[in-house]
């Protein structure tokens, strides 16, 4: 067999579905050092030996011994499985309780509490839940993601208020002094 990647790559990736065949057909021909299916299928040998394990079934002989054989079908199956269960929160859902507490603070009556000092009482008072940073949860609240807008904020609407007077109050008054 040749070697269709002459170097390894040195990032991670998931092995392919391709991959997987070409390491199912090495073992059945006889091939079963780690470090040469590895060079072939270009990546890890400890890549190689991981996926051998997870993608083994323990099988009978004709004498009903029970042994292992690697099957890149049941190893692909097995990959998707775990890709499926993988963490992948939904943001909202993960910060779902700071973010409760956030939409309540800053809906209720004037409340002169910034973002970023709500990420610090809520991350002392509530330790051992979820707390996104002050800049995601600027994000979201930018992307109307949450129930809250920039106008329940007095703290952001304060700075920008500052910001526009200062860009634009200070080039006015420095031109009638010229």
């Amino acid at each position: 067999m040749t070697n269709s990647n002459s170097s390894i790559s040195k990032h991670y990736h998931q092995l392919t579905s391709v991959q997987r065949g070409q390491i199912q057909a090495m073992l059945d021909s006889g091939i079963t050092s780690r470090t040469v299916i590895a060079q072939e299928v270009g990546c890890h040998k400890s890549t190689i030996s991981r996926e051998i394990k997870c993608g083994s079934v323990l099988q009978r002989d004709s004498s009903y011994l029970l042994y292992e054989h690697y099957y890149a079908d049941t190893a692909q199956i097995y990959y998707e499985k775990r890709r499926k269960n993988c963490y992948q929160r939904n943001p909202l859902k993960h910060y779902a309780v700071f973010l409760r507490m956030l939409s309540r603070r800053f809906k209720a009556k004037f409340d002169a509490t910034s973002i970023d000092e709500f990420v610090g009482e809520f991350k002392r008072t509530m330790p051992g839940y979820p707390c996104p940073s002050t800049p995601t949860v600027y994000r979201y609240i930018d992307q109307g993601l949450l129930d809250i807008s920039n106008i329940d904020l007095p703290m952001k609407l304060k700075r920008r208020r500052n910001k526009r007077h200062h860009s634009h109050g200070g080039h006015a008054l420095h031109k009638k002094h010229l």
